[in-house]
């Protein structure tokens, strides 16, 4: 290495002045080149990552656990409809019409948004032909319940179910965990290669800088000018741009890291929080229908308030709503609104989702009092707590628990949609501004060496 150095030196020597200017000058020109592609790719790749998670994974996510909402809120209120004699249920068929309504319109959505290919296409293929089979098998029940065939309600009913359980909801969970997984990917992968273009920009417009300096040291020197008006600008371009760049990259990926991290994680637990309340109040109501499988109902509504939230031994939603206040964490406290607190960020969060684990609990408060009916053999009276919707009621219940949901979700999609559209503006017009400052550079660069080699050529 040393006698590489040794030589070279050796043959920078034997270069005159104007070679030596004209060497410099074609560095400058090729080291600006460096600094425009590593500028120009690392944009494009923070603007790439902006892009997945904004545009092409969070809206398919939130699609397909909107879907499932649908999917089980439908169900929900045509088992309602089922609970009562024909016509004696308006609310449930108008809410049953409202979430066929939703499915149809997310499921064009889905299809409208796939970004991943056959990963996509496929469950939503199968959401497409699962629903067209759960429906039919719905209008069976409906038929027979007209007719008032009770055994044939139960088994057409049997059949939608079993579709919903086996079919529609868990292909609204794959097409989740594939944008899922492609934001985590890209968030991952966006982090690894910030840091490549960062080390590739900087490299880049540091040996820019240091050619610029270096030329303006060797006119000094060899030809006794003070200093180059021109190569100082060219210099204070390319460290002001430097310092734009970096700012620029920095803010973006924090902006990415808030959206990523703060909001989006928050969205996606409050959104598997939100459907799983529909299919935990679907549960609820097959419990009054299908009296033979009573206690597999029962379990599975008691395991989805777990996953929504399991508190600590001894503990009641109130207090520990109420311990929420003041703590941070709860030990013990788990389930999707635990995540969500280990996840508060924006103003009014922490009292957004103190209130959604308050109306969990009065929901469940009320589904006690519905299976103490039950039991005691008051049917009729556990049905119309169950479908009724004033204050107490438990359509009433649940109506608060979503309201108090969508809340805190709501915070978390404005910051998003700030941070993402913050993101977007932090890396905008790069396209435009480097060849701009770094055709300045380059031409700046020739306007202060090309007088210095005419006082050669004259």
């Amino acid at each position: 290495m040393s006698k590489i150095i040794a030589l070279s030196s050796k043959a920078i020597s034997k270069l005159t002045t104007p070679q030596l200017l004209k060497g410099g000058l074609y560095l400058t020109w090729a080291a600006s080149v460096l600094m425009l592609i590593a500028t120009i790719s690392g944009i494009q790749g923070q603007r790439n990552a902006i892009k997945t998670v904004g545009k092409d994974s969070t809206p398919s996510i939130v699609t397909a656990q909107r879907l499932k909402d649908a999917f089980a809120g439908m169900d929900a209120y045509v088992v309602k409809e089922l609970l009562v004699p024909p016509g004696q249920s308006q609310d449930a068929v108008k809410g049953s019409e409202e979430r066929y309504q939703k499915a149809t319109e997310r499921l064009v959505a889905a299809a409208e948004n796939i970004s991943f290919g056959d990963r996509e296409r496929k469950p939503i293929e199968t959401m497409q032909l699962g629903f067209g089979k759960y429906l039919s098998k719905i209008q069976q029940a409906r038929d027979a319940h007209t007719r008032g065939d009770a055994n044939a309600v139960l088994a057409a009913y049997r059949g939608a179910a079993e579709i919903m359980d086996k079919t529609l909801i868990p292909a609204a969970d794959t097409l989740d965990e594939v944008n899922l997984q492609a934001i985590e990917n890209t968030y991952s992968q966006e982090k690894l290669t910030s840091r490549k273009f960062l080390l590739f920009i900087v490299i880049s417009a540091v040996a820019l800088i240091s050619i610029l300096v270096t030329l303006q040291v060797f006119l000094s020197q060899r030809m006794r000018r003070s200093f180059n008006p021109c190569l100082l600008v060219a210099s204070a371009i390319a460290i002001a741009f430097l310092n734009y760049t970096l700012g620029a990259l920095f803010s973006a990926s924090q902006h990415l890291r808030v959206a990523k991290e703060d909001a989006f994680m928050s969205m996606h637990v409050l959104r598997e929080a939100r459907a799983l309340g529909y299919i935990t109040n679907a549960t609820e109501s097959r419990y009054l229908l299908d009296t033979a499988f009573s206690a597999t109902y029962e379990q599975a509504f008691l395991s989805n308030i777990t996953k929504l939230a399991e508190l600590p031994n001894g503990q009641t939603f109130d207090t520990v709503a109420t311990a929420l206040i003041q703590q941070t964490k709860i030990d013990g406290f788990t389930g999707y609104l635990a995540d969500e607190f280990n996840n508060i960020t924006f103003a009014g969060e922490r009292e957004a989702a103190i209130a959604n684990l308050s109306t969990l609990g009065t929901y469940v408060a009320i589904d006690k009092q519905i299976r103490q009916l039950e039991r005691s053999g008051k049917h009729q009276e556990a049905i119309a707590l169950a479908i009724g919707n004033n204050p107490g009621q438990l359509n009433w219940a649940f109506e608060e628990f979503k309201n108090a949901n969508q809340k805190v979700f709501d915070i978390n999609q404005e910051a998003f949609d700030k941070a993402i559209k913050q993101g977007f503006k932090d890396v905008d017009g790069f396209e435009i501004t480097t060849p701009l400052a770094m055709s300045a550079i380059a031409l700046l660069s020739l306007l202060g060496i090309l007088p210095r080699l005419k006082e050669y050529s004259g």
